[in-house]
């Protein structure tokens, strides 16, 4: 689908363009450049002194270990259990289009469902582990100064997003989502990919449903 700008809409969505859509502006339907650089900035604060302060600290195969699972939850592990089931994953592309991970590859099918319990906790687990690595090898390597930027950045990276992306991320199902309920009822209404998911996120009868270039399969 196309947008204004030469812009990609979500490819769940019922629309063909933003022109006159009541969720423009109020939602992240759309990938642009401007979307991934506020995201990339934010990563870019708290990358640098994380990367600096494990070499400093002589910490490389620490930092060879953590770039494997970075590598695994961002090419896979994230995708199956979160990205898929956003309606930015639709479609027929090989790679996915959003203001967080652009790019990657869309492996795993796109599932257009509530999240499990289970996929909520791998997510936020993992995450947590990713974010935080740095923490006891600071710690233990007195790197006390870059300890205190890294978790600066990290503190203000996660606050900004919550503040600013994640209410107004078309993605209802993730758990860190913030978009309020009624919002939430307008962005069901402009993914035809969700209706199953609708049904079930309101405690309706559970169904098998699966879903593939924007369209719902029951």
């Amino acid at each position: 689908m196309q947008a204004e700008r030469g812009s990609r809409t979500a490819a769940a969505r019922s629309r063909h363009s933003c022109v006159g859509c009541p969720l423009e502006g109020r939602q992240l339907c759309r990938h642009t450049p401007t979307g991934l650089l506020d995201f990339g900035l934010l990563a870019v604060g708290f990358f640098v002194p994380f990367v600096a302060g494990m070499i400093l600290s002589g910490y490389w195969l620490a930092f060879g270990l953590w770039l494997l699972l970075a590598a695994a939850f961002f090419g896979y592990v994230e995708a199956l259990v979160l990205c898929r089931h956003c309606p930015h994953y639709a479609g027929a592309r090989l790679t996915l289009g959003c203001h967080a991970d652009y790019g990657l590859a869309r492996v795993p099918g796109f599932s257009p469902r509530p999240l499990t319990e289970r996929e909520k906790m791998v997510f936020l687990s993992y995450a947590g582990v990713i974010g935080l690595y740095y923490f006891p090898f600071f710690v233990v390597g007195h790197q006390w100064l870059l300890l205190l930027i890294a978790s600066g950045a990290l503190a203000t990276w996660c606050y900004t997003l919550v503040r600013t992306q994640c209410t107004r991320c078309c993605h209802v199902f993730c758990p860190v989502n913030r978009v309020p309920q009624e919002l939430r009822e307008e962005v069901f209404d402009h993914c035809t990919a969700l209706a199953g998911a609708r049904r079930l996120s309101q405690g309706g009868p559970e169904q098998q449903v699966r879903g593939g270039g924007g369209s719902e399969g029951q």
